[in-house]
């Protein structure tokens, strides 16, 4: 069997970019195969910032003989009169390269036409592979390509060498910077020039030899596993988090895993000002105390950090000291700042936003901190909250976005919200306000936790909806792949406080308040209804994602999404009421009752939608006179007697789905309902159409799909 070899080299990408593009590239030689119909027994990816490769194991020589059968002109023009082959025929014989007494006549789609079956003799792989590689590079995307020098080709980093090897063999690619040829580059300190590759199966092996681990995994559990050396050597714990531990990987060829000290008296710092310092503007892991108390989650930070060098271990001493140099310069302006920041009192940091402008053209962070309080104290007020309650929101929210002027934070940005806790902490505010100003900013992501307080809920909202309210009044919605100000993020964000915090809100009310603040405060002039109907339009865009993350089934979702209220003057079923629909009856798709009863309340909707002008608009119960007519009608009270703030909850929806269903199949079997009698035929309609309307109400039953 033979390899194929595929090394992109290039100048150090960024380490985010590296892993996308190398999966994309294993997906588009998994392609090649396909389209081909090439065995092949594996597919391997290498990547290091320098390089991207792709790896195909146990490929054949060439593709396997095949006979193709082809369709051509309709049997009627084939033949003339006295049953001689047309020219239709001979140039359909012809352009195939068969006789033209080769020629079949068959019946395809109840018409007979012409066939022809062709031998196609497979064509060598490496041929093959020489027409698609080139797409393969041409192909990769990247979140911004650009144009190097004077080439047309437009790629994230400069492209300085490619080898593309079948087995021992050099398969010719050309871009217009470089050629394809069988010479690789090691590590840039540790190897020199370029190297030969005599075989294509041995790339990790000759890789190595040059100082170049170019297995991602490879490189990864060796840090793990140099770390954990440290660790067992000296008795402390070093905290791998997971992102970090991924672009440290993805930022060297080959890691030598060292440790650092700073001064113990940077420890009176915050230990989260610490670890951002090191973790996120260094890429140092943090070094704790090792716990040995099960219950304590108490994380005791020590003077040390651990590093990784892209080298061996020469002269080791010196770049551990360069190290802890930059880091003990970086933990000097920290402590500056924090020491700094607290000489100042709170209504400074209010001061100073009052001349920062949030948006052009809708104020400064000051009067966005006004809207946040304000659209808090409503929702605070939907929520019920006491007085003492409100008092502790309105806190929260003035002193939300306070620690943005702090200097810690315009130095080191992720640390918003948290350096807002400490020095409200400092200045003696209640321990819930402290909390929820960290707080509001969460969830930051699909998997990050909620707010603690519901008064810390309240303000969450409130900050993420003036956020896209603000924005969408901009026309700065997101489009593609462009979101600049992660609107999508923060959409996602108000439904999980939703969902996660079991808020009966809908969103129809959430927006019109956050529009009627902006526009008061701002006096703008622009179309409210239109700017609602965009914010509506893009967070039911994000609740459908949210569903489909649940794993609730697409047709599910698209009923509990059209569901629609019985009339105009009633509210839509709530988001949360949404989900709980969709996952209670995700559960029954398939039991047969379920599917009847679906089937006989969809023939009443269907029905009653398509003859709406008979309805009657009262139901004249003493015309019904059939026994199936009255049971129907009966059967109907339960729904007719629910006000619309009773909601229904989907155990109770379902079991009334069921005691229904026999009653709607036997009305509908035995009873015309577009009976010449206009009196009868309009009640029919009419028990049909309340029958759709109270249903509808949480979701649309014709949307389900039964296999």
């Amino acid at each position: 069997m033979n390899t194929y070899l595929l090394e992109i080299g290039l100048e150090e990408m960024p380490a985010q970019m590296i892993l996308p593009a190398v999966e994309q590239l294993k997906t588009l030689a998994g392609k090649t195969c396909e389209q081909h119909q090439l065995s092949v027994e594996q597919i391997r990816t290498f990547s290091t910032p320098r390089r991207l490769t792709v790896q195909l194991l146990g490929l054949p020589e060439k593709q396997a003989d095949r006979t193709v059968e082809l369709k051509g002109p309709p049997a009627a023009i084939a033949k003339d009169a006295d049953n001689n082959w047309t020219k239709a025929a001979e140039g359909f014989a012809r352009k195939n390269g068969v006789a033209v007494d080769s020629l079949e006549i068959r019946e395809f789609d109840e018409k007979d036409y012409l066939f022809v079956q062709r031998e196609e003799l497979g064509k060598p792989v490496p041929e093959l592979l020489q027409a698609e590689v080139e797409q393969w590079i041409s192909q990769l995307n990247f979140p911004k390509n650009m144009r190097w020098g004077s080439y047309r080709m437009r790629f994230i980093r400069p492209v300085r060498w490619i080898v593309s090897l079948w087995n021992n063999q050099i398969v010719p690619v050309e871009l217009e910077m470089v050629n394809a040829g069988n010479k690789t580059r090691g590590h840039r300190f540790l190897s020199s020039g370029k190297t030969l590759l005599n075989q294509a199966e041995e790339y990790e092996k000759e890789l190595d030899k040059l100082h170049v681990m170019a297995d991602f995994e490879k490189r990864r559990d060796s840090i793990i596993s140099q770390v954990k050396k440290l660790e067992q050597k000296y008795g402390f714990e070093v905290e791998l988090e997971e992102r970090l531990l991924t672009e440290v990987t993805n930022l060297l060829e080959w890691p030598t895993v060292l440790m650092g000290d700073f001064e113990e008296h940077f420890l009176e710092l915050p230990s989260e000002v610490l670890v951002t310092s090191m973790a996120v503007h260094q890429r140092y892991f943090p070094v704790f105390q090792k716990n040995t108390e099960q219950d304590s989650v108490t994380k005791i930070l020590l003077p040390h950090f651990v590093t990784v060098r892209n080298g061996n271990e020469n002269a080791l001493d010196t770049v551990r000291r360069g190290n802890a140099k930059v880091l003990r310069a970086r933990l000097s302006d920290a402590r500056f700042f924090f020491l700094d920041d607290q000489q100042k009192e709170l209504t400074d940091f209010q001061t100073k936003a009052e001349k920062v402008v949030f948006f052009q053209e809708r104020g400064s962070q000051a009067q966005r901190v006004q809207r946040i309080a304000e659209l808090s104290a409503q929702i605070a007020h939907f929520l019920e909250l006491s007085e003492v309650q409100l008092d502790q929101v309105q806190r929260i929210a003035e002193l939300s976005k306070f620690d943005l002027e702090s200097q810690m934070v315009s130095e080191f940005p992720e640390l918003q919200g948290l350096m807002g806790q400490i020095y409200a902490k400092l200045k003696k505010e209640s321990a819930l306000v402290c909390r929820g100003i960290r707080e509001h900013y969460h969830p930051r992501n699909s998997k990050d936790s909620l707010p603690q307080d519901l008064e810390t809920v309240a303000v969450a909202l409130a900050d993420k909806l003036d956020m896209l309210t603000t924005a969408f009044s901009l026309d700065m919605i997101p489009t593609g792949a462009a979101d600049p100000y992660a609107l999508r993020r923060t959409a996602q964000g108000i439904i999980q406080l939703i969902m996660g915090s079991a808020l009966a809100f809908d969103f129809e009310t959430l927006t019109s308040a956050a529009i009627r603040i902006l526009v008061q405060q701002q006096q703008l002039k622009l179309d409210p209804e239109k700017l609602q109907t965009d914010l509506l339009d893009f967070l039911l865009l994000r609740l459908r994602w949210f569903l489909q993350e649940r794993g609730i089934r697409y047709d599910l979702i698209e009923a509990v999404l059209q569901s629609q209220p019985a009339d105009k003057n009633e509210n839509a079923a709530l988001p949360l009421e949404q989900l709980k629909f969709a996952e209670f009856l995700g559960e029954h798709l398939e039991n047969a009752v379920f599917k009847r009863s679906v089937e006989a309340i969809v023939r009443a909707a269907n029905i009653s939608h398509k003859y709406p002008d008979k309805i009657v608009k009262i139901a004249d119960t003493s015309a019904l006179q059939l026994p199936e007519e009255k049971n129907f009608f009966a059967a109907l009270k339960p729904m007719l007697a629910s006000e619309e703030q009773d909601r229904w909850t989907p155990e109770a929806y379902l079991e009334q789905l069921h005691l229904i269903e026999p009653v709607v199949t036997k009305f509908f079997e035995d009873v015309m309902v577009m009976d010449e009698n206009p009196l009868k035929c309009g009640n029919r309609l009419w028990m049909c159409s309340q029958l759709a309307k109270w249903s509808g109400r949480y979701l649309d039953l014709r949307a389900l799909v039964f296999a």
